[in-house]
């Protein structure tokens, strides 16, 4: 199996065993599908606000290249410490 695809299923039930602790911390209980919950509505609400995420992250990552463009254009030595924050930045590093 390629390293990527393990990477994805490895995250992907990591992830859902973390959802399913905090739906039960919110709810009480695991998701019954039985339940009196329009869940096309709800997905629908978790959709919209995975793609305000997204759209988030993807003008936080053209700020974060574009500083780093405007570094690497003055040509300044002294400049390096913060080539390397704003990278790891764009990494995610904290």
């Amino acid at each position: 199996m390629p390293k990527h695809l393990e990477t994805t299923k490895k995250a992907f039930a990591e992830v859902s065993d973390l959802q399913e602790g905090k739906g039960i911390i919110k709810y009480g209980k695991p998701l019954d599908p039985l339940d009196n919950y329009d869940w096309l509505k709800m997905c629908l609400e978790e959709q919209v606000d995975g793609t305000k995420y997204l759209v988030a992250e993807m003008e936080k990552r053209k700020f974060v290249v574009d500083k780093i463009r405007k570094l690497i254009d003055d040509r300044d030595g002294a400049i390096l410490n913060e080539i390397h924050h704003w990278l790891d930045e764009l990494e995610g590093k904290q």
